[in-house]
């Protein structure tokens, strides 16, 4: 069960790393404002499009079956991303069940995080 977890964390590390270095992160979040003057209020969350936006996943993973065959660990010689194909083929239905936050669902059609790992875009 520990390395379920551990396995599952790396991914989520390596999507958020990920992230910034994939044709995803060209969309850009407007920078937050700041205002000096006013130290005693509370900020209020800017509210855009991607921050409201939960990309596509499945509550239930046997709505994604047949689950799409990934691709195979040992075509990638880092350790990080061999690991994240590796747990993507050994936990399909937990990566079935999460959202890709570089927002894939949008520009590829994928439908969870699962998707990310049946070609190479999520290896950077």
């Amino acid at each position: 069960m520990k390395s379920i977890h551990l396995s599952i964390l790396s991914l989520v590390i390596l999507g958020c790393s990920l992230w910034g270095l994939t044709a995803c992160s060209q969309q850009s979040a407007p920078a937050p404002v700041t205002t000096s003057g006013h130290s005693n209020h509370q900020p209020t969350p800017a509210k855009t499009e991607t921050a409201q936006k939960i990309p596509h996943y499945f509550a239930d993973p046997a709505q994604a079956k047949p689950f799409p065959k990934t691709l195979d660990p040992a075509q990638f010689s880092a350790p990080s991303i061999k690991k994240a194909y590796e747990t993507a083929r050994r936990i399909p239905e937990v990566l079935a069940q999460q959202p890709c936050f570089c927002y894939c669902d949008q520009g590829f059609g994928h439908g969870s995080l699962l998707d990310c790992h049946i070609d190479d875009h999520s290896a950077g």
